[in-house]
């Protein structure tokens, strides 16, 4: 029997960047969608995504982050980020970060960069620009422009520690937030992801369908994970919901 752990959630702060974009890099390792994404002549590396997305963002008072904390290690073993949009800076719950930006960032400004795109886009380019025309859709045209809300920014756990109570600890973090202020939640959801948040309280609003195999470069290998299958020869389709969650009293 898998026990639940005890976890303590607590501000992110940039000594821990490492430590989730690590766990963003090794949550997503058997997603297909990302697997297939990392096909592209530019790769998709997670950690890297992460790592850049922290170091940009963990300052904007408008964003909160948090780990989550093996009580009994001290392990972070998941994290958690959300968008407040259009709420009043003052109800925004923002406490951190504790420490200080490392210097060598801030003399370098050593954030890792997208890598350039030469010559004609390819097969995943175009995968790219068509999830990144759906995800303009989700955030300018579903949510509700100037409407007080909150946006998940990524909830992950580290592969060891998964059904083990961390996801929903940190789900029910940001939506008790989110009760306390009488704000919606929206999330772009992978599919693995679809299930946790549906049991949270989320309801799909749109949904994307993804042939993987109309932008995959190559069929999968017998050894690699799929959505379907496995030893089929196809990818499969990736399904991506867009959800939102009402506000409880």
């Amino acid at each position: 029997m898998v026990h639940k752990l005890n976890v303590a959630i607590t501000p992110l702060n940039y000594a821990d960047i490492d430590a989730c974009a690590s766990i963003s890099r090794d949550s997503f390792a058997v997603d297909p969608h990302t697997i297939v994404k990392q096909l592209g002549r530019d790769g998709y590396d997670m950690y890297v995504m992460a790592r850049r997305g922290y170091l940009s963002n963990l300052e904007r008072k408008n964003m909160v982050f948090v780990k989550a904390v093996d009580i009994d290690t001290g392990v972070i073993v998941g994290y958690g980020g959300w968008i407040f949009q259009s709420v009043q800076q003052d109800l925004v719950p923002w406490n951190g970060p504790a420490d200080a930006r490392p210097e060598e960032e801030q003399e370098k400004g050593n954030v890792p960069k997208e890598p350039e795109t030469k010559g004609e886009p390819d097969s995943i380019d175009r995968l790219h620009a068509m999830e990144g025309e759906d995800m303009q859709y989700f955030l300018h045209k579903l949510i509700p422009a100037n409407d007080p809300c909150m946006i998940v920014m990524g909830v992950g756990v580290a592969p060891a520690h998964q059904s083990r109570g961390v996801g929903s600890a940190l789900l029910q973090h940001g939506n008790a937030i989110a009760d306390r202020l009488g704000l919606p939640i929206w999330v772009h959801s992978s599919h693995q992801a679809v299930e946790a948040y549906g049991k949270g309280g989320f309801e799909p609003v749109r949904t994307l369908d993804v042939d993987l195999d109309e932008y995959a470069p190559r069929p999968p290998r017998d050894d690699e994970p799929v959505m379907g299958e496995r030893g089929s020869g196809k990818w499969g389709h990736y399904v991506i919901k867009y959800m939102r969650r009402e506000p409880r009293k």
